[in-house]
């Protein structure tokens, strides 16, 4: 999976990298595409909620495996993420804490609720790396415990409702283990902090840690068990070291009963902390969180059934009393109860679902002048939405051709109902060596957390910020059209796509010419915007297991105010990406060498503030010493990239690390 999107050529320096790491592939004999057919047989369930092979899903959907993660140098979700087209996450850096609020997908922020984040299917929120206590971070769980990862790319709203108009993460755990087995890992790093806007950090070097651990096992005939454990630690990018640390656990069992019956229980956790320096206050972001579920199924030979609930709650404090953004503490959750029934005729499968989701808000904003305690600003909300859905999936022509109509209303406390349609088609050509998929929908957004629901005004730096709760949701059309090619006797699989998001009534922060008693200026949001993103992408995958191979990727992408004629922040117009991989014959070691090319962006949406385009390379090598145990050797941004940005923050350099993974 790579991703590269360019509007303007890549650097010279950066193409001859390129030719270099191409030359021994094109000189090279692939074997067979064993490797490739494995990955496109490969079951995905988000893209339609619907079992399909990621060749025959009929949308646009980006499977990232557990073979991926194994090979890759990324240290986080985001980091890993970085070669998929459209997903720009590249000036993010791999400690815990990085600043999310910079990851967009197809140009618009998923931070800011516009791309949907599931774990296992289920809503997530907050988390290190969110920005404020209203945003998502991707970065929720180790990659230790990752299974899979499957990316939907275009609006989802007709099967997942709001804050699905970008596109679905969905971020799968590891499953239960058909035979008593566990792993364990253990990996160290250090790395170099780079100077910002010429001022050399404190502690210029430090050191992060990953510690994993699990075991699972069949019980019986028909049950089956799984836990698994770690711990994740760095010292952060700013400009003094800040340890900061995550640990998480999560436990599931899965059992069969019956004729076709099945249940499963989940239950994790995570705790995350980061230190402050030289403070009486220990911490100043703390999150617990906890996620409880259970699933009941029935599949049989026409139908399959499922009734699921969960609850997620997190507590977390974020500054500390006296801090001059504020100090905020208190509760956010999710609760979510789902039934979901699919009837699967030889031609048709129709898809039927109904959800209730809650989420509640119970927390505190206080405001400092000068470190004294100004305002409290309370924020107690609950909001319910009632949603049902409806699926055909239709196929004529010998199979050959897929239409598949969708939609879905959504009831939503505060506004109302929305209905969301979609129609998605896929045709594949003799031998399915060609496939081409196209998708038209309508998508909407609710307004964040902070763009509605507090009840006074609250500092944010050198002005205070009202909310609005006469806002509109966000409403946009989204189309999408790829072809995809395969090429069996070379070992080569290209595929080429377009999309456009049309968005009305986008929500913006905006001053509104008062100022508060203390003088200071009052911003607040409106619904003033529309906005149009277009782009092209492209990923390609050549070779197989063994030997050479190479993934590539990129995407072009315009995202425009049409208000202001101004870009929208944190959209590269083009990113590229190359990994080529080298596995030995007898598949005991290998390398892989990441090379990413990042287009200029903005910060802000004044696009005043610029974030030049650069280049990062990443390394990782890997030797099997003995059946079951891998040691690994990464090299993180090895030319010490500042990202293009050097003037607003302290960024990681180069990182070495060593890792031993061990399967029993």
């Amino acid at each position: 999976m790579c991703h590269l999107s360019s509007s303007r050529a890549a650097p010279t320096h950066l193409a001859l990298a390129a030719a270099l790491a191409l030359a021994p592939i094109a000189t090279s004999t692939f074997a067979s595409t064993e490797a490739d057919l494995a990955r496109l047989d490969s079951v995905v369930v988000t893209g339609t909620r619907s079992s399909h092979t990621l060749a025959g899903v009929p949308v646009d959907t980006v499977l990232v495996t557990r073979e991926d993660i194994d090979r890759s140098p990324a240290q986080n979700l985001p980091q890993l993420l970085r070669e998929i087209p459209g997903l720009a996450v590249t000036n993010l850096d791999d400690t815990l804490a990085a600043d999310n609020l910079r990851l967009t997908m197809r140009g618009l922020q998923v931070n800011e609720g516009y791309g949907l984040v599931l774990i296992d299917g289920r809503r997530i929120h907050g988390g290190l790396g969110a920005h404020g206590d209203y945003g998502i971070s991707l970065n929720q769980v180790p990659l230790a415990m990752v299974e899979r990862i499957e990316i939907v790319r275009g609006a989802s709203s007709a099967l997942y409702g709001a804050d699905a108009m970008a596109g679905v993460i969905n971020i799968i755990t590891r499953k239960i283990p058909v035979v008593a087995g566990g792993s364990a890992a253990l990996g160290m790093g250090r790395y170099r902090i780079l100077p910002r806007d010429g001022v050399e950090p404190n502690d210029e070097h430090r050191t992060d840690l990953k510690l994993h651990a699990s075991y699972g096992a069949p019980v019986g005939q028909s049950s089956g068990f799984l836990l698994l454990a770690g711990r994740e630690q760095d010292e952060s990018t700013d400009s003094n070291a800040q340890l900061t640390y995550r640990d998480s656990a999560l436990a599931r069992w899965h059992t069969r009963f019956g004729s076709g019956w099945s249940g499963e229980l989940q239950a994790d956790a995570a705790r995350s902390r980061r230190e402050t320096v030289n403070r009486p206050e220990r911490f100043d972001r703390r999150y617990d969180d906890r996620r409880w579920a259970a699933a009941l199924r029935h599949e049989g030979m026409r139908h399959d059934w499922r009734l699921s609930g969960y609850r997620f709650t997190q507590e977390f404090e974020q500054g500390y009393p006296g801090f001059t953004h504020g100090y905020r503490f208190g509760d956010i959750g999710y609760d979510q109860l789902e039934t979901q029934y699919t009837w699967l005729g030889d031609r048709q499968w129709i898809t039927a679902g109904a959800e209730f989701q809650r989420q509640e808000l119970d927390y505190l904003f206080n405001n400092y002048a000068n470190g004294v305690l100004a305002a409290t600003v309370p924020v107690g909300e609950t909001i319910d939405t009632v949603s049902v859905y409806l699926q055909d999936e239709i196929w004529l022509l010998d199979r050959r051709l897929m239409v598949v109509p969708a939609a879905r209303f959504e009831d939503h406390s505060v506004f109302g109902g929305e209905l969301n349609p979609k129609l998605a088609v896929r045709y594949a050509g003799a031998g399915e060596r060609t496939v081409l998929r196209a998708s038209v929908g309508r998508a909407f957004k609710s307004p964040t957390i902070r763009q509605l629901y507090y009840e006074g005004l609250y500092r944010h730096g050198e002005f205070y910020i009202e909310s609005n709760p006469d806002l509109d949701p966000e409403r946009a059309i989204n189309f999408n059209a790829s072809v995809e090619q395969r090429w069996d006797a070379r070992d080569l699989r290209l595929s080429v796509g377009v999309h456009q998001t049309d968005v009305s009534d986008k929500v913006v922060r905006t001053d509104t010419g008062r100022v508060a008693a203390d003088g200071i200026p009052i911003q607040s949001y409106v619904n003033v915007e529309e906005a149009r993103i277009r782009g092209l992408e492209l990923s390609l995958r050549l070779g197989d297991a063994r030997g050479w191979s190479l993934q590539a990727g990129a995407a072009w992408t315009e995202a425009e105010n049409l208000d202001t004629g101004n870009d929208l922040p944190y959209v590269p117009d083009y990113t590229l990406t190359l990994a080529p991989t080298w596995v030995a014959p007898g598949g005991r070691s290998g390398t892989r060498l990441a090379l990413a090319a990042i287009g200029e962006q903005y910060r802000n949406t004044a696009n005043t503030q610029l974030v030049e385009a650069h280049r990062i390379v990443d390394v990782r090598a890997w030797h099997e010493l003995k059946p079951g145990v891998v040691v690994n050797l990464d090299l993180n941004n090895l030319f010490e990239s500042d990202k293009g940005d050097d003037a607003f923050a302290w960024r990681q350099g180069r990182r070495i690390g060593l890792s031993l993974d061990l399967q029993f």
